[in-house]
């Protein structure tokens, strides 16, 4: 059972007071991070992306489809990542938490889900079955789903067909990569 405390929101956004607060732009562990999640999507054209925890968009704009949405709780790195690429269309960014997605009025809509560092109990508290609700609302059947966490922090599991599980190294951690086929 979950005993800790939710990380409070005016704490997150202190993280933004500078750009690329994590050094994700310059750091090797997260520029291989972003290699690895890249190079295991399933190779197709991706209609609808959404990236959530999409902070200031460091993967967001890499990923592969003509509309590419991302979300982060964050009020400021969704400021950056608004202000980073403005001039890219395909792009768009929003200011939620995973719970607050039904409400966006999106509905059953991604062909693929990104989901980044968002599933920790510091953040979803004991929320597990509702994150997995809302994401199986908002993925299409077919669709595929990436999860890439702290291996030591996570315990989430994914009731879909697993096309790829991986783990290696990240900064001091252990990375937890996988990939779902609903």
């Amino acid at each position: 059972m979950f005993k800790g405390v939710l990380q409070p929101l005016d704490e997150i956004e202190q993280w933004y007071d500078k750009p690329d607060p994590w050094n994700y732009e310059s750091n090797r562990s997260d520029l291989v991070r972003r290699a690895k999640l890249l190079s295991v999507l399933p190779r197709k054209r991706y209609r609808r992306i959404l990236d959530i925890g999409s902070g200031d968009g460091f993967i967001t704009r890499r990923l592969p489809g003509d509309e590419v949405i991302g979300v982060d709780i964050s009020n400021r790195a969704i400021q950056l990542a608004k202000d980073k690429f403005r001039d890219q269309s395909h792009l768009s960014f929003y200011p939620l938490s995973l719970f607050e997605l039904p409400e966006a009025g999106w509905g059953q809509s991604f062909d693929l889900i990104v989901i980044t560092g968002v599933l920790y109990p510091q953040y979803i508290a004991e929320g597990d079955q509702l994150a997995f609700t809302i994401l199986d609302d908002l993925l299409v059947p077919g669709g595929h789903l990436v999860s890439v966490h702290i291996d030591e922090w996570y315990r989430f599991r994914f009731p879909y067909l697993t096309l790829h599980r991986e783990y290696y190294s990240y900064r001091e951690y252990s990375h937890h990569l996988e990939v779902y086929l609903k």
